[in-house]
């Protein structure tokens, strides 16, 4: 009878943490769905798989570079961003620190807009909001970093993923890959049969062509810094996949990737 009874106990503690991770996971799921998530390197200095390119449709998000101590963290409540908790001390801190007579040394952050682009590098649902983290591509040498949070609307409560995709497309949106853009291509309709052709009469049988000489052996393909985008394209064909932020362009080749700034290449990995 005791240990029915514990074992009961164990199933009243245990259960509603499994139902929650439960009703979480769809959240998740419709999130990574629709915004394919970048993979950074450990150091967020450099982008190691692009995901989708995202777009920012709401002004006044604060991020802070990545070398920060403190992370932005901010909460996206009553259709506006408001930086919460240490972030928001720091922001405080850093504007003190520029007016005439002050001296500091605060981390570097930034202000973005609409219209402003990133990558969504982490998705975590947790009991009372999903958060999402951003990083920046590489503006004036720093990236900047913030971790986004959508509350639910009601406590306690974990909404339908659809309610959470809502709140989360007031403020952002993905850019379409080309990949997407294929898969989602209608195919070509089949040819239709041919008519039948009338018989001709036969035809005497034409000699072989001659032997073909021997063509000189193809330059090998090179590329360079300096180089433009034709030049690119012309020995290597057009790219698996493009991505354009605000000052450069990264290219994507099976076995490289290739960073353009204004028209001529400036990186190849």
């Amino acid at each position: 009878m005791r240990n029915t009874f514990l074992h009961a106990l164990k199933l009243l503690i245990v259960a509603p943490a499994f139902l929650s991770a439960q009703t979480k996971l769809p959240i998740q799921q419709a999130i990574e769905a629709k915004y394919a998530l970048t993979k950074p390197t450990a150091d967020h200095k450099d982008i190691v798989t692009a995901g989708a390119v995202i777009d920012l449709t709401k002004d006044n998000l604060m991020m802070f570079g990545t070398d920060a101590k403190t992370p932005s963290t901010v909460l996206y409540k009553d259709g506006k961003f408001k930086s919460t908790g240490l972030a928001s001390s720091q922001n405080m801190l850093n504007r003190f620190s520029k007016l005439p007579g002050q001296s500091g040394s605060g981390s570097t952050n930034r202000t973005f807009v609409a219209g402003e682009k990133f990558w969504l590098i982490g998705v975590e649902v947790k009991d009372d909001g999903a958060v999402l983290e951003f990083l920046s591509d590489a503006i004036s040498d720093v990236r900047y970093r913030a971790f986004v949070k959508y509350p639910f609307p009601t406590k306690g409560t974990i909404p339908t993923p659809d309610v959470v995709m809502d709140q989360i497309a007031q403020t952002i949106k993905a850019e379409p890959t080309d990949s997407k853009d294929a898969a989602a291509a209608p195919a070509a309709a089949p040819a239709a049969p041919a008519a039948a052709a009338a018989p001709v009469a036969a035809m005497a049988p034409i000699p072989p062509p001659p032997p073909p000489t021997d063509a000189p052996a193809a330059a090998p393909k090179t590329i360079a810094v300096g180089q433009t985008k034709d030049e690119v394209t012309t020995n290597f064909g057009p790219p698996t996949k493009v991505v354009k932020l605000a000052t450069k362009e990264i290219d994507y080749y099976p076995d490289m990737k290739v960073t353009f700034i204004k028209g001529k290449v400036t990186d190849v990995q």
